[in-house]
């Protein structure tokens, strides 16, 4: 009995963590399942917003963007009414939306309700992050290619930056997941950390009711 109850607080983590598995498997599975329909969607969003950005931060304007089904491709203005192919973004480009999704509903302690509102602010996270994604590393490529002049300073650390742009989009599911579900998981632990001290103090008036039983008194001013 004494080894059971030992064991009923790891166990009550342990399915806790595998139900987290299992739902998170199962949801990435359905959702990247779907990702060939929702992606063109979540492209051509990316490119709306990306558009006024480019405009925004080129002067004179030279990028063209244009959202072909899932791609995306960047085109850059060489002449009158002239445009060359630069780069372009697959459909992968953006599927971190697939897993973050996931994550969310995989996380335990969330009603529908406040999991559906995460999951929607999830993805506006995101797409900031895409979008600001996509503009830097095409204004990132022309500076490293000399077609935009930078400050001597900027030149000297453009391979810095085209890296931690490029870790900042792989990361980003992850922190805004956290960021989200921190609440969550806080209570969970809290109250599997509040159960295995109500289970102790279940098993201390068990032994002492056990004991008393048995003729055993505690003296007087021992612990």
């Amino acid at each position: 009995m004494k080894r059971e109850m030992r064991r009923k607080g790891p166990r009550t983590l342990t399915a806790h963590l595998g139900r987290f598995v299992l739902v998170f498997v199962v949801s990435l599975a359905v959702l990247a399942a779907l990702w060939t329909v929702i992606a063109p969607t979540y492209t051509r969003l990316v490119g709306a917003l990306s558009r006024p950005l480019f405009r925004l931060v080129e002067s004179p304007n030279a990028t063209v963007l244009s959202t072909q089904g899932a791609e995306t491709w960047i085109y850059r203005i060489v002449g009158a009414h002239e445009i060359a192919p630069f780069t372009w973004f697959d459909r992968y480009t953006f599927f971190a939306l697939i897993p973050l999704l996931a994550l969310v509903a995989a996380t335990p302690g969330l009603g529908w309700r406040r999991r559906i509102v995460r999951g929607m602010t999830g993805i506006g996270a995101l797409l900031v992050v895409h979008v600001l994604y996509v503009v830097s590393s095409v204004e990132l490529s022309y500076a490293a290619m000399g077609l935009r002049t930078v400050g001597p300073l900027a030149a000297r650390t453009l391979d810095i930056w085209q890296i931690v742009v490029r870790v900042l989009w792989e990361a980003a599911p992850i922190v805004i997941w956290v960021a989200l579900t921190f609440g969550a998981w806080r209570r969970l632990f809290a109250r599997l950390r509040s159960g295995d001290s109500a289970g102790a103090d279940a098993r201390r008036s068990s032994w002492t009711g056990a004991l008393g039983t048995l003729g055993w008194k505690k003296k007087e001013g021992t612990p």
